[in-house]
């Protein structure tokens, strides 16, 4: 499918809730945000995608320092990732908005940053959305007094949205974050997929992989660069998928991939002058790579897999594998070889599969369409269906 114009972006600010919070707590306090916005964006009629950065403003209560690794923090962000994902996704089956799909809307949301480092970069927004209230008003001011330091940058326009209650539970004693112990610093961190026709479910496990991987601290003295490997399934590997006449070719994917993660990863004002790309063809497995480094601080593989292993058993400095619930078993299986061959084991680390019970109601979950809805976008097939439908209707 040729690439989906795209309009400028628009930037939602969304004050997270303190700790403890719930997943009902989300949505009592920003269904009817999402519910308000998400129609706003879609342009009727035309095959443009509309896209919308949510920028996720930690309170105090996330323990979010230089001093934390983010090993340490990794369970509770990505819970937190993917409770605001699954939110989207709710919303947009109640209100019928195509998420990744032409006409629809591509959301994301990324790793931590500041508001400094966030506003550096130059993003074309067109509007900026915030939600009601003092704290939301105290992100926006901020934002804003950033943005407009910037010599010539004007700030773009702003909307308020509703927002409702969150439901407090106070008392709990569970920690935020895992401090059970010394946890291992993970410089180079893979995860493997098919990344076919990217949807939100994929931008999950991207985003939770680039947030894993350690940058390193102003003051260290250790300046290891992040090294990020992303497996993406060769084209051999697909040819009997369903659907598979509208199946994205491995340059299709791997384009799309680095464009998301570029997206979430690199703030900077002239993001093309730290960019450096390699396009790297070597016999033997994992011998195709696109290699794209920005600076000194970070480097990413995309190596197109022949098995179900990929560069985590030919490359021993890997530390860390990033998988889905739906994956642990390849998690298990790479470790077994890594083992025969005398390496140390990965850690693993477990991403939330996105879960339609975080936006809707008991109600909807058991109204089927609506739930069917939720799957499909979160589904490569169902989006393959729905093109393969288009493409038949188009020629006939």
């Amino acid at each position: 499918m040729a690439p989906v114009l795209q309009e400028p972006v628009s930037l939602l600010l969304l004050p997270a809730l303190q700790l403890p919070s719930t997943p009902a707590s989300l949505k009592s306090s920003y269904r009817s945000t999402f519910e308000a916005l998400l129609p706003k964006l879609i342009q009727p009629n035309t095959q443009t995608t509309s896209r919308l950065d949510v920028a996720i403003v930690l309170s105090p209560s996330y323990p979010v320092t230089p001093s934390i690794s983010r090993t340490a923090i990794f369970p509770l962000i990505q819970t937190l990732l993917a409770q605001t994902y699954s939110l989207i996704c709710s919303v947009g089956a109640l209100t019928k908005v195509d998420l990744d799909f032409p006409g629809g809307l591509d959301a994301l949301s990324g790793p931590i940053v500041d508001i400094q480092t966030f506003t550096s970069a130059s993003r074309p927004y067109q509007t900026i959305y915030s939600v009601e209230g003092e704290t939301a008003e105290a992100h926006l001011m901020s934002v804003i007094t950033a943005l407009q330091s910037r010599q010539g940058v004007i700030a773009p326009p702003v909307q308020r949205l509703p927002c409702g209650p969150a439901i407090l539970h106070p008392g709990s004693t569970v920690s935020p974050y895992a401090d059970d112990g010394p946890v291992e610093v993970h410089k180079s961190v893979a995860v493997g997929g098919t990344f076919d026709h990217l949807h939100i479910g994929h931008k999950l496990l991207l985003t939770a992989t680039v947030l894993l991987a350690e940058p390193s601290a102003a003051s260290s003295r250790d300046k290891t660069p992040r090294h990020i490997t992303i497996g993406i399934t060769g084209d051999a590997l697909l040819v009997n998928k369903k659907y598979g006449s509208v199946v994205e070719s491995w340059s299709t994917r791997q384009g799309r991939a680095a464009e998301f993660v570029e997206s979430i990863l690199v703030f900077h004002r002239d993001g093309d002058s730290i960019k450096k790309t390699e396009y790297i063809n070597e016999p033997g497995p994992n011998g195709k790579v696109v290699r794209v480094t920005y600076g000194d601080d970070i480097s990413i593989n995309y190596t197109e897999i022949v098995d179900p292993f990929g560069p985590t058993i030919t490359d021993e400095n890997i530390t860390a594998l990033v998988i889905s619930g739906e994956t642990r078993a390849g998690g298990k299986a790479v470790n077994d070889r890594r083992k025969e061959k005398g390496w140390k084991e990965l850690e693993v680390f477990e991403v939330d599969v996105l879960d339609a019970g975080v936006g809707l109601d008991e109600s909807e979950m058991d109204n089927k369409q609506e739930k069917q809805s939720f799957e499909s976008k979160i589904s490569s097939t169902e989006i393959r269906r729905r093109l393969h439908e288009a493409q038949t209707n188009a020629s006939e």
